[in-house]
C-alpha cells in the first residue's frame, strides 16, 4: 500500500523490493477490496475462510476480526482517530479500529503522538485546528512519547494519535478502515473533523510497554476484548495452541519451521501463517509475534 509518508526499512529488513517506498503491507486481511494473496497462488484468505476454511471451524470472511500490517513509517503520518463500534455504526460502518503497534525499528529520536497533552482536552485540539493552528502548534498539544525497538503501544478506539516519522512496525487491528483523519500536516489531503468530534474520547494516553520476554514461553504484550498479541524468541521449540478457532504467527526474525499433527510450513522472516490446531515451532534465532481474536 503505497503512503505519501512511507519509507524502505520494511522492505530491507525482509528482503523484499526497496526501489521505491512504500507505507503499508497488509499480512493477513480479509478487508474488502486488500483480501491477502495465499503464498501458494491458490487465491487469497477470504476466499479460503469462505470455503475450506468453514468445515475447520473458522470465522467466515466477512466475520474475520483481525487485520494485521507492517507499517513504515518514514514521514509522520496524518493526525487522526479511529472510531470505537458504536460510533461506527452510527455512521454506517460495521465496526470500530482499535489497534496496537508493536515497534520493529526507531530512529533515536523516533516519537508517537498518543492523546493531547497534559492539561489539553480532545475538544480544545480541534477548535485549535479549527480556528488554523499551526503543525507546531498542534504538536505542542499532543502527548508526545519517544518509542524504540520492541516497544508495544496498545491504541484503543478514540484516542487521537499518529506515528511522528522514522519508524516502523507491526501493528495489529480490528478488521477495519474506519479513519477519520483531523491533520494532514500540509499534504491536502481531506480531514474528518465533524466525524471527529463523534469518535474521540479524552483519557490518559497509554504508555509504552516492553516486557522482558519468557524464556521459552509466550510473552503477552497486549490482552483486550478484540484481540491478544504475544512475542516469543525461543531457544530451540516452542508450541502454539489457539484458545478459538485460529491464530496467526508472524515471523520478525530466525528460521525454521512450524509442525502440525499432519503437516508442516517453512518460518521466514515476513511471513505470517493461519494456525487452526495447536503446532510446534522449531527454528534458530526465532522472534514471533501471535495474535488471537480476544477472548
Amino acid at each position: 500500500m503505497p503512503r505519501p509518508w512511507g519509507g524502505r526499512r520494511i522492505a530491507q529488513r525482509f528482503g523484499w523490493d526497496a526501489s521505491e517506498p512504500c507505507g503499508e503491507w497488509w499480512l493477513a486481511s480479509c478487508y474488502p477490496g486488500t483480501e491477502t494473496a495465499l503464498r501458494d497462488g491458490s487465491g487469497d484468505l477470504a476466499r479460503w475462510l469462505d470455503g475450506p476454511g468453514r468445515s475447520l471451524g473458522c470465522p467466515a470472511a466477512a466475520d474475520f476480526p483481525v487485520l494485521l500490517k507492517f507499517l513504515d513509517a518514514e514521514e509522520v503520518l496524518s493526525l487522526q482517530v479511529h472510531p470505537d463500534d458504536a460510533v461506527a455504526r452510527a455512521h454506517g460502518l460495521p465496526n470500530g479500529k482499535t489497534e496496537a503497534w508493536h515497534i520493529l525499528d526507531a530512529d533515536p529520536d523516533a516519537e508517537v503522538y498518543i492523546g493531547t497533552a497534559q492539561g489539553v482536552s480532545c475538544a480544545q485540539l480541534l477548535d485549535s485546528i479549527e480556528a488554523g493552528a499551526t503543525d507546531d502548534d498542534i504538536r505542542s498539544m499532543m502527548n508526545r512519547v519517544n518509542v524504540r525497538a520492541g516497544d508495544t503501544v496498545f491504541v484503543g478506539a478514540g484516542t487521537i494519535h499518529a506515528l511522528a516519522g522514522g519508524v516502523s512496525l507491526f501493528e495489529v487491528q480490528q478488521n477495519s478502515d474506519a479513519t477519520y483523519r483531523i491533520h494532514d500536516w500540509g499534504r491536502g489531503r481531506q480531514v474528518h473533523l465533524a466525524e471527529t468530534r463523534d469518535a474521540m474520547i479524552d483519557g490518559p494516553p497509554p504508555t509504552p510497554s516492553n516486557p522482558t520476554l519468557a524464556a521459552d514461553a509466550w510473552t503477552s504484550l497486549v490482552d483486550c476484548d478484540v484481540f491478544r498479541l504475544d512475542r516469543a524468541r525461543p531457544d530451540g521449540s516452542l508450541g502454539f495452541d489457539p484458545d478459538g478457532s485460529f491464530g496467526l504467527l508472524t515471523v520478525l526474525a530466525g528460521e525454521g519451521h512450524v509442525h502440525g499433527s499432519e503437516s508442516s510450513a517453512p518460518l521466514v522472516p515476513g511471513d505470517t501463517l493461519l494456525v487452526l490446531e495447536p503446532v510446534r515451532v522449531e527454528g534458530d534465532t526465532l522472534d514471533l509475534l501471535a495474535v488471537q481474536p480476544g477472548r
